[in-house]
């Protein structure tokens, strides 16, 4: 390869890994008064709470050491075994049969829920195809819901396909209201009235129309201190807001903002409203607006057929591991990595660069993972599967320089020595990295639930750490010794010297 070639193709190479970690490892705010926020791929990756760290929105308060919230929402039509055998228990016999008859045991008789006859399973208990459709729909909300919350460790999943769990960090100013308030099915409306009760609809929503003629979009905003909702009417929700408070100046107009049959929040008008926004302040802290406005948002998109859902009790759980755990696991990896480049500097050269850019693109690569695959996280379990491949990888790097090393030792040139390494020591790696991921996503096939994060991990560590080993590395390798005309000192790889007898 070239010189010229080397040094553009290097370039290239330089800036993606750039990028990469640009993205992947740092967030920062902007704006006035540091309104937005771009948050990295690592901060929005989501972090087990045994972890304790105060980390995320309240991390300069350092108010948030681990632990958090979880609850279930369990939707119309299904029911928790001990809800069921509660009101079994609070009926006659005979009402108790009766009872007993609308509901069937799901999956089987030792489930954990009860699914009600004609809303959620058929006659013979399986589930209803329109009630699956519907669940669906709802966890989809629910998710957008708790994403939008931008909270580190947030997580939603579905139990089964019955249930939806919900879990947040204890680390916003309301941790559960935000989980009632985001259980709250349905179209978003806004009535008026001097009661809730006798209240009606500012819209006149028609066939062929939604809210969405009415109202644009719901946000959060916050000004010094002060945090407000921010409701965006078009033309036509401008003039039923007009129309509904003309008399206000005479006699106060109470606004009712509604999800579904809720009423959320009301607010007190006392002259005539003609603006396009609305601007609804109060109590809020920021996070508390936020909920909120998301809650509305997605609400947006509601319908009268949305599934309804009633969220059991929340439970506190505690950080297992204790206090700055995230903090010390961020230490071993930088105890780890300084201890790699100096072996790889130290022995090799300049060629540790090479490692070095394999290594940042194997670790982007993980990172970019454990974000975008819903069910991993960062926790204990997870960073030990990730530093065994790490440590995998750089076995594999030291194996492969030390192949070419031998090669050039015995008066190869440097080209055929780095083919004939890779050709002798290939196949050893490539088998070695396949049982490993073999293994790892053996155990994730069939471990228990807190076995199964850190094993589909090492699976794909093994799998990118082989891709990273045997043709990322080799690609670096091949660039920049191009660019170098005394490849030998590039490597620190020096010829056997021979005494003439």
């Amino acid at each position: 390869m070239g010189k010229k070639k080397s040094v553009a193709l290097l370039v290239i190479y330089t800036l993606v890994v750039a990028v990469l970690c640009f993205i992947c490892t740092v967030s920062f705010s902007y704006g006035t008064d540091n309104m937005y926020t771009f948050s990295s791929i690592m901060r929005m990756m989501e972090k087990d709470a045994d972890l304790g760290l105060a980390y995320g929105a309240n991390a300069e308060a350092g108010t948030y050491l681990g632990g958090g919230y979880s609850a279930v929402y369990y939707p119309e039509g299904v029911i928790s075994a001990k809800e069921y055998d509660d009101n079994i228990d609070g009926m006659s016999e005979e009402d108790a049969q009766e009872y007993a008859q609308n509901y069937v045991r799901y999956p089987d008789e030792n489930g954990s829920v009860y699914l009600e006859k004609g809303v959620a399973c058929n006659d013979d208990g399986t589930m209803q195809d329109s009630f699956r459709e519907a669940f669906g729909e709802a966890l989809e909300t629910v998710t957008q819901r708790y994403a939008a919350l931008r909270v580190d460790g947030a997580r939603v999943e579905s139990v089964g396909d019955y249930a939806i769990g919900v879990f947040l960090p204890a680390m916003m100013d309301s941790e559960y209201s935000a989980i009632s308030a985001f259980a709250y099915t349905g179209e978003f409306n806004i009535t008026s009235g001097s009661d809730e009760a006798s209240a009606t609809s500012l819209f006149t929503i028609r066939p062929n129309q939604t809210i969405r003629d009415y109202v644009s979009r719901v946000t959060s905003r916050t000004a010094g201190e002060t945090s407000y909702i921010e409701i965006v009417f078009t033309d036509a929700g401008k003039d039923a807001l007009a129309a509904a408070t003309a008399s206000a100046a005479e006699t106060a107009v109470t606004l009712f903002f509604n999800v579904g049959d809720t009423n959320v929040l009301q607010l007190s008008v006392s002259e005539t409203y003609n603006e396009n926004t609305l601007y609804i302040s109060g109590s809020y802290t920021a996070e508390t607006a936020n909920t909120v406005a998301v809650l509305f948002s997605t609400a947006l998109d509601g319908t009268e057929e949305d599934l309804a859902l009633t969220p059991a009790d929340a439970y506190f759980h505690t950080a297992l591991y204790g206090e700055n755990t995230v903090v010390m696991l961020y230490i071993a990896f930088a105890v780890f990595f300084v201890a790699m480049m100096a072996f790889f500097f130290i022995r090799y050269h300049r060629l540790g660069f090479v490692h070095l850019y394999t290594y940042l693109v194997f670790l982007f690569a993980m990172i970019l993972c454990g974000w975008s695959i819903s069910f991993l996280y960062l926790s204990v379990e997870t960073f030990l599967a990730f530093l065994l491949t790490s440590v995998l990888l750089c076995v594999s790097n030291a194996v492969t320089f030390e192949c070419a090393r031998r090669e050039f030792a015995l008066g190869k040139t440097m080209t055929n020595s780095v083919k004939l390494g890779y050709k002798k020591c290939f196949w050893k790696l490539f088998d070695l990295h396949i049982v490993v991921a073999i293994i790892g996503f053996l155990v994730y096939a069939i471990a228990l639930t807190s076995l199964q994060t850190a094993a589909f991990v090492l699976g794909l560590g093994a799998a990118f750490s082989g891709i990273a080993s045997l043709l990322v590395n080799r690609f670096g390798w091949a660039v920049m010794m191009g660019t170098s005309k005394k490849q030998g000192a590039f490597c620190n790889f020096k010829r056997e010297e021979v005494e003439d007898e």
